[in-house]
């Protein structure tokens, strides 16, 4: 009998497991960028039941990029392309570095828009917006992050 239970909780364990590798909870929405592609914004949604920490971003062929921030900003504000961080246009909008910025759960892209679509938008409802500046054009973007424990990445092509 116990190796039966046992079996089934390993069975159940991997099944999980199966399940959400298969099912990422990060979802990429508009992208939007620079004339120049040297400042990229990404825009990041969260549809799994806990926060999300991106914890690198590599650009083209696994770059490490000048800068990168994220945006986290109220849906009517939207964001904004910046080619520098310390720029006025930049003190508007709410940048943090990334190990200070989790994506919070339920963040849905499609769910923010339809709320906006009907005027229904909360005051703490938030958007997440990757932004990664470089010397180079970007043409690719890596992002890696941590879910229930477990490395992910995704990669967002520019063209």
């Amino acid at each position: 009998m116990k190796k039966i239970i046992v079996g089934l909780i390993i069975v159940v364990c991997i099944g999980i497991i199966a399940w959400l590798r298969l099912n990422p909870p990060l979802e990429k929405g508009t992208l939007g960028s620079n004339s120049e592609s040297t400042s990229v914004v990404i825009e990041l949604g969260n549809k799994g039941l806990r926060d999300i920490q991106v914890t690198e971003v590599f650009v083209n062929h696994g770059e490490i990029p000048s800068e990168v921030k994220m945006q986290i900003n109220h849906p009517d504000k939207g964001f904004i392309v910046v080619d520098d961080f310390s720029s006025s246009e930049a003190a508007a909008f709410n940048f943090f570095n990334l190990m200070d910025a989790k994506i919070k759960k339920g963040t849905i892209i499609g769910e923010i828009y339809e709320k906006q679509d009907k005027k229904q938008v909360e005051e703490d409802d938030r958007i997440y917006g990757l932004t990664i500046l470089n010397e180079q054009p970007i043409y690719k973007v890596e992002v890696h992050y941590r879910y229930l424990g477990m490395p992910y990445k995704i990669e967002v092509s520019m063209k």
